[in-house]
């Protein structure tokens, strides 16, 4: 992870076979911690459970335990199939289906991804359901820890506005090739850039 060109932290994101609810399913398991050095100016510490429909990466339950400076809280969250509801402790919502922000990013994988195209997803996030746009917004030639890629990049659009709160930006660049390992994303906020790198792959 780099924040305005500098080390930042590190940061995971990963998906496993689990069980919940006595069916199979897949667990993706997120983490963001900041280094000792941006710990003096903005310390963060999240932590994120998600559990996915096998078939379609649709959410089924969400553990989301957030830390960032003064900022603390612990969200909770399950899709009730048969009710079409999504119930957490301090509301329920009506959703035929609905994703994580972060699934939608191997939900993308399946896709074919031409330029120009626009996948729909219902975003939920901390009690709320959003309509989000991903488009396909042009191919990049990017250097790697693996060497250099042809990449394909998508971006969020909400209502033709930004997805991202402070008059920010979101991209992701997928190697544009059978894979579509996810090789890069980037936060772009009012105080800076975030990146996120790939640095392994299994």
């Amino acid at each position: 992870m780099e924040f305005r060109g500098i080390d930042a932290g590190q940061a995971f994101i990963k998906l496993e076979d689990d069980t919940l609810f006595n069916k199979n399913v897949l667990r993706l398991n997120s983490s963001l911690k900041t280094n000792s050095f941006l710990d003096l100016f903005y310390k963060i510490r999240d932590e994120i459970t998600i559990y996915l429909d096998l078939e379609d990466l649709s959410l089924i339950k969400v553990i989301n335990k957030i830390n960032e400076g003064k900022y603390k809280k612990k969200h909770i969250a399950t899709f009730d199939d048969k009710l079409k509801k999504i119930i957490s402790k301090k509301k329920t919502i009506s959703a035929d289906i609905a994703y994580s922000p972060l699934s939608i990013i191997y939900s993308l994988r399946n896709k074919i991804l031409n330029l120009g195209d626009i996948y729909n997803y219902n975003i939920y996030s901390n009690g709320k359901i959003k309509t989000v746009n991903m488009k396909v917004i042009k191919t990049e030639l990017i250097k790697t820890p693996f060497g250099e890629f042809d990449a394909i990049i998508v971006s969020p659009v909400l209502n033709n506005k930004s997805l991202i709160k402070n008059n920010g930006d979101m991209k992701i660049w997928f190697t544009n090739d059978h894979n579509r390992y996810p090789i890069k994303i980037e936060l772009k906020i009012n105080y800076g850039n975030l990146v996120l790198l790939l640095n392994t792959i299994n």
